[in-house]
């Protein structure tokens, strides 16, 4: 089952933890198997209509999905998904 690894940011919304085992053989089943699990993490991943928020960053086994096939990259059992938020200021 591939691992969801969340950054600083965003443990609290799980738990407290660092990582997580989620179902899924695509990021986009990843993401939505975690947020069904972990409620509180929607709205800091998803926008009101259902897509990734600009600033979330996601990466496959440190491979950013934007190089990949999106949120269709398929996944094996022993992949890691990384979910991080982008930080701004000025």
């Amino acid at each position: 089952m591939p691992v969801l690894k969340v950054g600083p940011l965003m443990r609290y919304y799980i738990d407290n933890q660092p990582e997580a085992a989620v179902d899924g053989v695509t990021v986009i089943e990843v993401l939505n198997n975690a947020v069904e699990k972990y409620p509180a993490l929607k709205t800091h991943v998803f926008d009101s209509s259902g897509k990734l928020r600009r600033h979330i960053n996601v990466f496959v086994n440190d491979e950013n999905i934007k190089e990949l096939k999106g949120l269709k990259t398929k996944l094996k059992e022993e992949d890691r998904v990384t979910l991080l938020a982008s930080i701004s200021g000025g």
